[in-house]
């Protein structure tokens, strides 16, 4: 241990030296005379614990306490001290002193205790400083794996979009618009990994700019219809919710430019968003053909969009007339 004496009264240093020398008889003191010695000191070696008195004739325990904070923020120091008051001690307790004793052959049993007490406090802070410093350096290596993670995966989806393309061009019509199905996709999963590293949270996304990607790019497979979208604010969602959900919405957006407008005749599709009740909502509404309700439809599609619905915890409320479109309602459970 280094232990530093600030005072100028060699019998009070006396008094402090045996205290010490009873709780830490192996440690190394040093008592500087003037100003000099002092930054000479503190410039030395890192330091276990300061004692110090207030009224000093070559400086003062104020400046002492900011000089040694100032180098050693975790370094306790106790004041000892025949001067002050309640006032002063209140001061300097905000700017980091860690006990303040006065002077007096009665308080040498609270000095005692105090720097006993300031030493243990001191090594604890070390502890606590040193475990935090491997904690952010722990979590700033998990950030950066899960980075890397998430690019990996976008680059990955990236590779197999361009494969089902390529392979889509070899084969006919009817099987090339499954294949561009299946990219349609993986071009939802993409967004929400393109948005999830954009966003910089890693396990959260604005929902409603993956939600944009997925519509702007179907509006440019199928351009019969205009895509109108009125969101009312971000809807933040956590990675495993958010990218079933996509494909939720895929899908609700696919059928809806598969099957409202025959024959590629001209109609709109409004996406909505709504966040402000106790439960957020995503509407998917056109102005189509639409279809009996009542009439069972059971396609892949339809599973596939119960099974989507059940993972992203959101229930699927259909509403279709003949004639006047369908609106598909997603309400968040």
């Amino acid at each position: 241990m280094r232990i530093l004496i600030v005072d100028d009264n060699p019998d009070d240093r006396l008094l402090v030296c045996r205290e010490l020398d009873a709780l830490f008889p192996d440690a190394d003191v040093v008592e500087p005379c003037n100003l000099a010695e002092l930054d000479e000191a503190l410039e030395a070696d890192a330091l276990d614990l300061v004692v110090t008195d207030l009224d000093i004739a070559w400086t003062n325990g104020g400046a002492v306490l900011s000089a040694v904070k100032a180098r050693y923020p975790r370094c306790p120091v106790v004041m000892f001290t025949g001067t002050g008051d309640e006032m002063i001690a209140v001061e300097l307790m905000k700017a980091g002193l860690d006990d303040y004793v006065v002077k007096s052959s009665r308080q040498l049993p609270r000095l005692r205790a105090s720097l006993k007490m300031a030493v243990e406090i001191g090594r604890s802070r070390v502890a606590l400083s040193d475990r935090e410093a491997e904690l952010v350096a722990m979590v700033a290596h998990r950030d950066t794996i899960v980075r890397e993670l998430h690019h990996r995966v976008k680059n990955n989806l990236q590779t197999m979009i361009g494969l089902v393309n390529y392979r889509g061009r070899q084969v006919d019509a009817a099987t090339r618009a499954h294949f561009d199905e299946i990219t349609g996709r993986l071009q939802a999963l993409g967004a929400v990994q393109t948005r999830l590293y954009a966003f910089g949270a890693l396990d959260r996304i604005d929902f409603c700019i993956a939600l944009s990607d997925v519509a702007q790019s179907l509006a440019e497979i199928y351009d019969h219809a205009r895509v109108v979208r009125a969101f009312d604010g971000p809807l933040n969602l956590e990675i495993d919710r958010a990218m079933p959900l996509a494909l939720l919405c895929y899908e609700a957006i696919l059928n809806a430019m598969k099957h409202a407008w025959p024959d590629s005749a001209h109609g709109n599709l409004t996406i909505t968003v709504r966040t402000s009740g106790a439960h957020p909502e995503i509407g998917i509404e056109d102005d189509g053909i639409g279809f009996d309700t009542g009439v069972s439809i059971k396609g892949l599609g339809t599973r596939l969009m119960r099974s989507l619905a059940e993972e992203a915890r959101v229930n699927v409320e259909t509403v279709s007339t003949p004639g006047k479109g369908t609106a598909v309602l997603l309400r968040f459970a």
